[in-house]
Formats: structure tokens, C-alpha cells, sequence
């Protein structure tokens, strides 16, 4: 019979084992999960804030170029403006361009 108790104490033990190894993975996936949820959600947040700086430095481009590009029409019709236009001369150039065609 002590046989039989040995065996049965060592079959419990190890189903004792089994138990607390079964546990100590049940609480490793928890863990894991709970990082890899926390850092998914810190990696979405981390994306959102960059989105919105980039967005923000985007528009602040866009304005800055459109009023750039907005003066450099402006200055080049008041540049287009202050020319003086030689009568003379462009009416010869007129002239020599239709004798030209004739």
C-alpha cells in the first residue's frame, strides 16, 4: 500500500504542478495582453498628436505660400504698371513686323 500513496502523492503533485504552471501562462497571456493593449493605445495616441502638429504645420505652410506667392503677383503688375511704354518705338516694331508678312 505504500506503493499506491507514493504514486497517488506524486500524481497529485504533479497535477498540482500543472495547476500552478497552467496559472503562472494564464497569467503571463494576461500581462502580455494588457501590454500590448496599453501600447498599441499609446503608439494610436503618440500618432494622433503627431497627425495633428503636421496638419497644423501644413496649413501654417500653405498660408505662408499662398501670401508669398499672393505679393509676388501684386509686386509684378505694380512693376508691369511703372513701365513706360516707348510709342514710338513700338509702333516702328509694329510697322516692321506687317512689312515683314506683306
Amino acid at each position: 500500500m505504500d506503493s499506491v500513496d507514493s504514486i497517488d502523492k506524486l500524481v497529485e503533485i504533479e497535477r498540482q504542478a500543472a495547476a500552478i504552471i497552467k496559472e503562472a501562462e494564464d497569467k503571463a497571456s494576461r500581462i502580455l495582453l494588457d501590454a500590448k493593449n496599453k501600447s498599441e493605445s499609446l503608439l494610436k495616441d503618440k500618432l494622433a498628436e503627431a497627425r495633428i502638429k503636421f496638419e497644423s504645420d501644413l496649413a501654417a505652410s500653405r498660408d505662408a505660400l499662398r501670401i508669398q506667392t499672393q505679393k509676388e503677383i501684386e509686386d509684378y503688375k505694380a512693376s508691369l504698371k511703372n513701365i513706360h511704354l516707348n510709342q514710338t518705338a513700338l509702333s516702328a516694331a509694329f510697322e516692321g513686323l506687317l512689312k515683314q508678312e506683306a
